[in-house]
């Protein structure tokens, strides 16, 4: 038996009051994958601290171990209703491994061929130049698009990972800010040349002329940038996102129009 509509695979996700709710990178990953396969799905909402009781108790498994040893637990995370058992993973690439494996012949592969370790190792270079200075310009913004209880857990475990008040982390017109902001182009440059070097398709994506993981990878970081914040006014933008879709002669603007249709919330 496969998921079904009227039994779905079940995405864990983490709220917040953003537009489509749905906001981070990780949960993005999977959801973006979900909906280019076409696979049924439903979305179950989890708050920061919720999401290690719940889990425990529906039987999800840990993605890493605290400082402490204790385990931790982290979205996103699906349950796939297969007989018989139900499957349940947590990691975004566990999952878009599982997803492929399970489901080859449903919508399109995103690890087609031979191509699988060849994407892993460019989205191991892509976190590796972009993640920390986007999560550095938008960390502080966080806190305010999560509810109540997510907005106290990342002010507190935030402030404590970053070793001063979250609030005064890459503040506006800071050299911690500008210093950010060039590493991320640096960073995305690096991703631009790497891009150039597939001419069949044009640039436009990592392999071939088709949607792979790598470009799933880089959407959900693209819509992870689009949170509210006003700590770049100074260059005329709102969010993060609105800076980085002006580089480049707008290319990463022009990346995510493919991805419009993908953006759906079940």
């Amino acid at each position: 038996m496969t998921a079904t509509a009227r039994s779905p695979i079940i995405l864990y996700d983490i709220p917040s009051n953003t537009e489509l709710n749905a906001w981070s990178i990780n949960m993005w990953k999977t959801r973006l994958l979900l909906n280019l396969k076409g696979l049924p799905y439903r979305t179950e909402w989890v708050s920061y601290p919720d999401i290690e009781p719940t889990f425990e108790k529906l039987g999800i498994k840990h993605t890493s171990l605290k400082s402490d040893g204790r385990p931790h637990f982290t979205c996103p995370a699906i349950i796939d209703p297969i007989t018989p058992e139900p499957t349940k993973i947590s990691d975004s690439t566990a999952i878009a491994l599982y997803l492929e494996d399970t489901y080859p012949d449903v919508g399109p592969q995103v690890f087609p061929g031979d191509t699988k370790d060849a994407q892993l190792e460019f989205i191991e270079i892509i976190h590796s130049k972009i993640f920390s200075p986007i999560s550095s310009l938008q960390v502080a913004s966080l806190p305010a698009i999560l509810d109540p209880p997510g907005s106290e857990y990342i002010y507190r475990t935030r402030t404590a990972s970053r070793g001063k008040p979250l609030d005064t982390v890459c503040e506006a017109g800071s050299e911690e800010r500008r210093l950010a902001w060039e590493e991320l182009k640096h960073g995305l440059h690096v991703v631009a040349e790497t891009f150039d070097k597939n001419i069949e398709g044009k640039g436009e994506y990592f392999i071939g002329t088709a949607i792979t993981y790598v470009d799933i990878f880089l959407a959900a970081t693209c819509i992870w940038t689009r949170m509210p914040s006003d700590r770049d006014r100074d260059v005329g933008v709102n969010s993060v996102w609105e800076g980085i879709a002006k580089l480049d002669g707008g290319r990463w603007a022009q990346f995510m129009e493919k991805f419009e249709d993908l953006l759906q919330v079940k």
